[in-house]
């Protein structure tokens, strides 16, 4: 007999039931959404698999959408975005998920898509064939990102006999040698319903989604799931450490020390621990070896638990000639919370903001689904009221408790990629004195220094006297704000002279405003539970405010303050320009970006478009603070010119008084400059075929081709968007033809990029470099398929339910809500876009889009650009 469970803490309406099989089916209600994601959970990860069959669990998560006895390949994944949603599935060590998100009406396919791929896709031989070399793509794609690579290596020696040790995708050569009778075999060890439980989140009824799940899993019958085997990792003896060179340009460090599994009573403390020690900019590693010391260019702290024991992490983006002291330092910051207590301060700061990780993630049904999941598998209790009590009752003597057992030196596990030549020369035997040093100073006692009109359901449009343009959004479900303040300029507004300027304003708006400086303003946004940040991009720059309603008042100022108030101190300056040369720096790293980078500088010569949007070397190193940087931002952040967006948890009138109180006073200057990118003119298209190509010594190579396009206003906009969403997804043509038929890629899609002034249109493929003509060859007869014959209905339908469905998934959060509002405003697309926008999809044919397509993809007027390894 079924049996409902109903539980109510951080998230009412919780319903779970248990079905006579053994499955378990989980829902959280939250009616008004209109949204719903259904999530099914595999208690089957990577830890299950035999030796020869490394891999194969993420091989049958990419292989369950290739194709059932009713669903050909790509009709499981076209099912659902033909209805505007979202599929796809992951794997991780002890689990597999398979997951879909979409208008609420449609969840009854979501659930029979998901269980249809899951109980009856056949594994057809050819399709298992066609998808290896995609798994291959994938991890040769892995190899290059460094601090994935940095990640699995270090595991690799922190474990020696657990699981936990091999990577989650496997190998090539085990790839390579799995067939359909193994995939069979380990599905009958582990597909069944006492392994699976379904998570659905959203505008649902938890009574129609147990009714469902009984019609679709319930003929299953109970079968004892065989548990996954895995040996004990022994306790470490001594400290291991490797050093690996790798093309490319920044050294990165990771530090691993044994804890405990998820379920163990430590791991409340741990997490605290975890946040006070380094997460945030407000957190000990960051003041110390960031703010203070400038030896690093990003730390952070994380917490990899789970089932069975884990790891507490400590990683670091650096230079290799400071290793030694980064190393020292960190140590010192790890051994000290062993010997003293922490301030009753940064202990409340981190367990508000623990819990407040937790209510943002309520926002959005993927993510509530995530923890409802995770908590149900890691502890069999799909509540985390428990786990947040636990947070909530963390003492200062518990984190030097949790530090004394589990963050000794004779546990670590430190690996440092550098790069090629760095000549880092460390010895075992240095490594143990760096670690008996800071032993030594960690002892010693740290310092202290240590309404105008209501347009969409309650949303409003103000325009106050000063020229102030408020948009205000109440959203009363979840209780938490978001602020966007957005001015124009970004990269617009700049010149090669001064390429890099807006973001380097946009670091340093929060650093320092008013009266307080960089570690008071981190200090005070932690103490919040919020976050505020900076940003510029092509077209605005400006910053970001995050907060729990209930400190939506103090936010609100601390904005005001850095808007109003900066102080471009000197001192922040060069902290930040130090850290914008090494994002630059690192960019290098990621061919991707070198890629779409030099795309950008071709295609749109002469224009700002053309720079990059991190910055040139030579302009961020001699822009003045004084006189280039303040004086930029005092003629582009005028009251005139500011657009703020506040949704949330909030009352409209009451947002507009407190701006009225807060910027009322503001007034734009009497003399007004003339800027810029007010009389940018679009770039010319190329006259004939440029190609560029870059050789790095890597395994992937990557390749752009594109053409100019058109702008946010243009009425080819549309067109072009469906032409997007024609060619992309699981279930477009270039997925279906380059990669599930011919096995050409594991990423590749299409791009329509839109500016004010120009845009792009174009598609990315990352392929092996024997692959390359190819796969340019395969490009190039898609092009010519769009150009000449027009796109079915079918694909017409499905794209434009693709994009109307994604624009609604985006905008589950408040803040994605807020930013939108504020661009639609500088854009002069009008507050009212989102409503509007399915109507301009509807009104696009299958001959305006192939008009489209004739229009702007010239044969003779595009761009090609590679980069990566050589044949």
């Amino acid at each position: 007999m079924t049996t409902t469970i109903h539980a109510a803490q951080l998230a009412p309406h919780l319903y779970q039931d248990v079905l006579e099989n053994g499955l378990t089916v989980l829902t959280r209600e939250t009616p008004g959404t209109g949204v719903a994601t259904v999530q099914i959970w595999v208690e089957a990860g990577s830890i299950c698999e035999k030796p020869h069959e490394a891999g194969i669990t993420h091989f049958i998560e990419h292989l369950i959408f290739k194709g059932t006895s009713t669903r050909g390949p790509g009709e499981v994944a076209g099912a659902i975005e033909a209805v505007g949603g979202r599929i796809n599935a992951y794997t991780s060590f002890e689990h597999t998920v398979y997951h879909a998100t979409l208008d609420a009406r449609h969840w009854p396919l979501a659930m029979e898509v998901l269980a249809d791929a899951i109980l009856n896709s056949l594994f057809d031989p050819d399709e298992l064939e066609r998808e290896k070399p995609v798994i291959f793509e994938e991890i040769r794609m892995r190899k290059d990102r460094p601090e994935l690579h940095l990640f699995q290596e270090t595991l690799s020696r922190a474990y020696t006999v657990h699981p936990y040790r091999l990577p989650i995708i496997g190998s090539k050569e085990s790839i390579a040698a799995i067939s359909r009778d193994d995939i069979v075999a380990y599905l009958e060890r582990h597909y069944h319903p006492e392994n699976f439980t379904i998570v659905v989140v959203g505008d649902v009824k938890a009574a129609e989604i147990r009714d469902q799940s009984r019609k679709l899993f319930g003929q299953l019958p109970r079968r004892r799931a065989l548990a996954c085997q895995r040996p004990p990792e022994p306790a470490q003896a001594d400290f291991r450490w490797f050093l690996e060179e790798q093309d490319i340009n920044q050294t990165h460090l990771l530090m691993a020390f044994p804890v405990p599994a998820f379920k163990h009573p430590d791991t409340a403390a741990l997490n605290v621990l975890g946040h006070i020690l380094g997460q945030g900019d407000a957190s000990r590693l960051y003041e110390r070896l960031r703010h203070e010391k400038g030896l690093v260019y990003r730390i952070n702290t994380s917490l990899f638990n789970s089932r069975d024991p884990g790891l507490l992490l400590v990683g670091a983006a650096l230079d290799a000639t400071r290793s030694r002291e980064v190393i020292r330092e960190t140590m010192n910051e790890i051994l000290a919370l062993q010997h003293f207590p922490v301030s009753d301060e940064e202990l409340a700061r981190a367990k508000r903001n623990l819990e407040a990780d937790f209510v943002f993630n309520l926002e959005r049904a993927e993510g509530m689904a995530q923890v409802l999941g995770s908590f149900q598998l890691r502890t069999g209790d799909p509540r985390e009221h428990a786990y947040l009590e636990r947070i909530r009752g963390v003492e200062a003597a518990d984190i030097q408790r949790v530090a004394a057992a589990y963050l000794q030196p004779s546990g670590l596990t430190l690996g440092l990629l550098a790069p090629d030549g760095a000549a880092i020369a460390l010895a075992q035997e240095e490594l143990a004195f760096i670690l008996q040093t800071a032993a030594a100073q960690a002892a010693r006692p740290p310092s202290q220094a240590h309404k105008e009109e209501a347009l969409p359901p309650h949303t409003y449009r103000f325009k106050l006297t000063n020229g102030i343009i408020l948009l205000v959004r109440e959203r009363r479900d979840v209780p938490t704000v978001a602020v966007r303040a957005v001015f124009p300029g970004g990269l617009r507004g700049e010149t090669p002279a001064i390429n890099g300027a807006f973001a380097f304003i946009a670091e340093l708006l929060p650093k320092g405003a008013g009266k307080l400086d960089s570690r008071q303003i981190a200090r005070a946004v932690a103490d919040m539970a919020g976050d505020i940040d900076g940003f510029s991009g092509k077209n605005t720059f400006g910053l970001s405010g995050d907060f729990l309603a209930r400190f939506f008042d103090p936010g609100l100022i601390l904005l005001r303050d850095m808007i109003r108030e900066p102080t471009f101190a000197k001192d922040e300056a060069e902290r930040v320009r130090a850290e914008l040369l090494a994002n630059l720096n690192r960019q290098e790293d990621s061919l991707i970006s070198v890629g779409f980078r030099e795309f950008n500088r071709i295609l749109f010569r002469g224009h700002p478009y053309a720079l990059n949007t991190l910055g040139a070397a030579d302009a961020l190193r001699t822009l003045k603070v004084e006189d280039e940087l303040r004086e930029l931002y005092r003629q582009h952040a005028r009251p005139d010119r500011l657009v703020l967006a506040v949704v949330g948890d909030v009352d409209a009138d009451g947002v507009k008084l407190q701006t009225e109180e807060l910027f009322g006073d503001w007034q734009p200057p009497s003399a007004v400059v003339s800027l810029i990118e007010e009389s940018r003119l679009p770039p010319e298209p190329p006259a004939s075929p440029e190609t560029i190509e870059i050789i790095r010594d890597r395994a992937q190579v990557h390749i752009i081709i594109g053409f100019l396009s058109t702008t946010l206003t243009g009425p080819d906009r549309y067109a072009l968007e469906i032409l997007d969403q024609v060619l992309s997804g699981q279930s477009g043509r270039l997925f279906s033809e380059l990669r599930d038929r011919q096995s050409l890629a594991y990423s590749l899609s299409s791009f329509s990029m839109l500016g004010t002034d120009t845009g792009a249109f174009g598609i990315y493929i990352g392929t092996s470099p024997e692959q390359r003509d190819e796969a340019i060859k395969e490009i190039w007869q898609q092009i010519y398929r769009v150009r000449n014959f027009p796109v079915s209905e079918a694909e017409l339908e499905r794209a434009r339910n693709v994009l109307i469905g994604n624009y609604r998934l985006g905008m589950q959060t408040n803040g994605a809500q807020a930013m939108e509002m504020a661009l639609n405003e500088i854009y002069d697309l009008g507050i009212d876009f989102a409503e509007r926008y399915p109507a301009r999809l509807e009104a696009i044919s299958a001959a305006a889009v192939l008009e489209a397509a004739k229009r702007y993809l010239h044969l003779k007027r595009h761009i090609t650009v590679t980069v990566g390894g050589a044949i």
